[in-house]
């Protein structure tokens, strides 16, 4: 059987931020749902996701390029994916739920919102950015 024949979610790579690739494949595990990953230099991020979602045996692709993620679902039209969103670093819980949801989407069931972990995540982002600069003071010689 070919890899692409087997019924995963696929998911497109180009130059995808390490840390959100983590963290969306954290979240469709969470769901149970297999996926595979197929790493590329296309450059529109939408066509390839719909492209993949075609040709997912279960419908759904999600396509990462750098921080930006797409969502598509077979059944959708080319320029109307699911999810089409841009993320900053600090937005790990946010990835998650993306992840989540794009396989939630398979199993028929409500999406988790992206709005109840948003705070947590900005404040951790705030308390590494804060721990970060006492390290670097530090290093130069105390702070003063």
């Amino acid at each position: 059987m070919n890899e692409i024949e087997k019924p995963c979610i696929l998911i497109y790579s180009n130059n995808a931020n390490g840390l959100i690739l983590k963290e969306i494949l954290a979240g469709i595990e969470e769901e149970g749902i297999p996926y595979l990953i197929k790493n590329s230099e296309d450059k529109d991020l939408i066509e390839i996701t719909y492209q993949y979602a075609q040709i997912s045996k279960i419908g759904i692709a999600l396509g990462i390029s750098n921080n930006r993620v797409v969502v598509h679902f077979h059944k959708l039209n080319l320029l109307n994916p699911i999810i089409d969103v841009e993320l900053k670093l600090f937005e790990k819980e946010k990835a998650r739920v993306i992840g989540n949801n794009a396989a939630r989407l398979y199993k028929v069931m409500p999406f988790k919102s992206f709005e109840e972990n948003l705070n947590m995540d900005y404040l951790e982002y705030i308390k590494e950015q804060v721990l970060k600069e006492l390290e670097k003071r530090l290093s130069e010689g105390g702070i003063k």
